[in-house]
């Protein structure tokens, strides 16, 4: 018979907290949110503007990173410890991150 200690529940499920945050995106390399949601599983994020933002690592650069255009989102299963990044060519644009637990 297996051992089946300790083992996570397999599912696309949510059951802890819904959690959105505007951030502004700059020239310079930032991190989408400031702060992770504790036991973050799921990350949205919404360029809000109209121009064309980059995400990536902590390196990322325009024209290197994943392009997400105007109005355009992007979701991904992500957990707390790992960040996603974005920079703008010229100025400042607004963002919304949605996370869930």
């Amino acid at each position: 018979m297996p051992n089946t200690k300790n083992l996570q529940p397999v599912g696309d499920w949510l059951t802890g907290v819904i959690l959105a945050t505007a951030v502004t995106v700059g020239t310079t390399p930032t991190v989408l949110p400031a702060t992770s949601l504790v036991h973050r599983r799921f990350i949205t994020i919404v360029n809000n503007s109209g121009a064309t933002i980059y995400l990536g690592g902590v390196n990322v650069q325009v024209g290197q990173g994943i392009p997400l255009v105007a109005n355009a989102s992007y979701s991904i299963n992500l957990d707390a410890a790992a960040l996603i990044y974005a920079v703008e060519a010229t100025g400042s644009r607004n963002v919304r991150v949605l996370e869930a637990s």
